[in-house]
């Protein structure tokens, strides 16, 4: 969220193709405007999620430009994640990241095992539960390519059983899309993938170099709607990382009704790299609805990179009291998400310490 602008800007500043330019130029041109309130106010100019609900709320008082601007903010945030996450091309195919496909081995490791002790067990099993806030499809490209069927509770009849890992990702993702152009129901989801289904890699591929993963301006905008037929129209289904989150009558409704379930009848719960931010009362609140009537919560396990008092005493405000007396509120601080799934992963999903 800190420094997603920065990076944002400096891809405006030395890319020479950019598919929605006319949109970084529009958003950098408001942000440059809007120095003079920093002046007074404590308003960081490259904090997203701050950035986005001043957009937010100009488009929703009717202010001259808010509409045009909300749109520019997410094809800013489109595109830089198109441009900055990438995929290694290796063995004449393009390989997923290392590190999520590190995870997901674990993770598919992790159920296997626990799949054979609970079928000892005769009790009733489910693959655990990845809920995300990421709009990219870095995660479900490796997931996918370790053979875990996935399962993104779009629907009410999407109840992730059998072999499926449901991931749940609160704010959309880059391959789930509605068509601009006929503008039909229902939300279309598109293979997580590098290239447009149908389409080759185009010109020389170099062994070992890695390319952008361009699932919203490479993939979508090369991918037919199933409804009318026409390419170009797909435009991703996001919601901005803001206080007004705008889910009801939306798709995305139906994937927050899921997490409140899952969290619900969750055994253990691990937060990776979620800062826990003040403004962000969706999730205490969703949080809060999940828990109220969870009476088997064992643990809940936080892992990130910030190991200061602030931190921790976010959490601890939070969640209650006494699940932090109990010794059931536990930190690995200090760790980054690649020590996490090298050091730690395994033995905090297989074992209740």
């Amino acid at each position: 969220m800190r420094d997603f602008l920065v990076s944002a800007r400096n891809l405006f500043e030395t890319e020479g193709e950019l598919h929605y330019r006319e949109s970084f130029e529009r958003v950098f041109q408001w942000l440059d405007s809007l120095r003079g309130s920093s002046e007074y106010l404590d308003f960081e100019r490259d904090n997203l999620e701050h950035v986005f609900s001043v957009a937010e709320m100009k488009k929703q008082l009717g202010l001259e430009g808010g509409e045009e601007l909300a749109s520019d903010l997410r094809y800013v945030i489109m595109e830089t994640l198109d441009k900055r996450c990438h995929t290694q091309w290796l063995r004449d195919k393009f390989q997923p990241d290392e590190l999520y496909s590190k995870f997901s081995e674990s993770l598919k490791t992790l159920n296997e095992g626990r799949r054979e002790r609970t079928s000892q067990a005769s009790e009733e099993f489910e693959n655990d539960v990845v809920i995300s806030f990421n709009y990219d499809v870095l995660l479900d490209y490796a997931m996918q390519l370790k053979r875990l069927n996935l399962d993104y509770s779009l629907d009410a009849a999407s109840q992730g059983r059998g072999e499926a890992f449901r991931i749940l990702k609160l704010h959309g993702s880059t391959n789930w899309a509605f068509c601009s152009k006929c503008k039909k129901n229902p939300l279309q989801i598109v293979r997580a993938s590098p290239i447009a289904k149908g389409c080759r890699p185009g010109g020389f591929m170099a062994e070992g170099r890695n390319y952008p993963f361009g699932m919203v301006t490479e993939v979508l905008l090369n991918t037919k709607c199933t409804k009318c037929n026409e390419i170009g129209g797909l435009e991703p289904v996001v919601i901005p990382p803001t206080w007004s989150k705008t889910v009801d009558g939306t798709p995305i409704a139906q994937v927050w009704a899921s997490a409140v379930r899952e969290i619900k009848k969750a055994f253990q719960i691990v937060i990776i790299g979620y800062s826990l931010p003040p403004t962000d009362t969706f999730l205490q609140y969703l949080v809060t609805l999940g828990l109220a009537s969870n009476p088997n919560l064992h643990r809940v396990v936080v892992v990130d990179k910030d190991s200061s008092d602030e931190f921790r005493t976010r959490y601890k405000t939070v969640f209650s009291r006494s699940l932090s007396d109990r010794g059931r509120l536990t930190f690995l601080t200090g760790k980054t998400f690649e020590r996490y799934v090298a050091e730690y992963m395994r033995g905090v999903g297989s074992r209740i310490q």
